[in-house]
């Protein structure tokens, strides 16, 4: 409920906080823990969603929808086939620098406006692929990183075009990550990489934290807050996985005779 709640908040799925907590934690391998993860992404992303758009200030534009799933439904398949072929790692190593550059430019950007402004006077078919090609690269890290793709979704869509406003980033970048967590589950399911029995409290607790959190996303003044505390759970989740990426490896013990 506390991650799926921070997400709703923040525009994200809560994949960031889930692996590091299943994989130190819990002691899962990580590629487990990724699987495991997105179970929570997909619960927070849908509620939150739905929540959203009952909203009497719902802020959901799927003109920017629309593109960014299209896009997200590709790069999910390439970043599943992706994540076959890397090792552990260097995962956490991609981990660790996407983190930390995307955290500091949330710490470092100005404010932007909460709720959605007048923008779509400017929005061609150019606009609306370099959306999708954001879509993409979100799609792209799901599998990879066990997350819906808002750590790539909000601060793209707050940089291309700031009139979407904090909430407007925020709702698409959750619309999308019902689409992106969904389909990595499916490719995750078939390899049997969930675990059933984690995966159904963090479903069931995502449900409930996500649905609070929407409501308090649209109270005055918690947008900004939301993106500086998004920035600042990003840099130190980085520093967590950079001890493991760029540390002394653990010498693997000989197999006695």
């Amino acid at each position: 409920m506390t991650i799926a709640f921070v997400g709703a908040v923040c525009g994200i799925g809560g994949g960031l906080f889930a692996v590091p907590l299943l994989h130190y934690g819990f002691k899962l391998p990580l590629r487990q823990s990724v699987a495991t993860a997105l179970c929570l992404v997909a619960a927070t992303a849908i509620a939150s969603t739905t929540t959203e758009f009952l909203h009497s200030e719902s802020a959901l534009m799927w003109d920017i929808v629309a593109p960014l799933v299209g896009g997200a439904l590709f790069g999910a398949q390439f970043g599943f086939l992706l994540s076959r072929r890397i090792d552990e790692r260097l995962l956490k190593g991609i981990f660790c620098f996407v983190l930390l550059g995307i955290g500091l430019r949330m710490l470092l950007a100005m404010s932007v406006q909460a709720e959605p402004g007048e923008f779509h006077s400017g929005y061609s078919f150019l606009r609306a692929s370099g959306v999708a090609l954001i879509g993409v690269m979100a799609g792209t890290l799901s599998p990879l990183l066990g997350i819906g793709g808002g750590l790539i979704v909000v601060p793209g869509l707050l940089l291309s075009m700031p009139a979407i406003g904090g909430n407007g980033a925020r709702a698409a970048s959750l619309a999308v990550a019902c689409v992106t967590s969904l389909r990595s589950i499916h490719l995750y399911a078939k390899e049997r990489s969930i675990d059933p029995r984690i995966a159904l409290w963090f479903a069931l607790g995502g449900l409930m934290g996500a649905a609070l959190g929407v409501q308090f996303a649209h109270l005055p003044g918690v947008s900004a807050y939301g993106q500086r505390t998004l920035g600042v759970i990003l840099v130190v989740t980085a520093l967590r996985f950079a001890r493991d990426a760029f540390g002394p490896r653990v010498p693997v013990a000989e197999p006695s005779n």
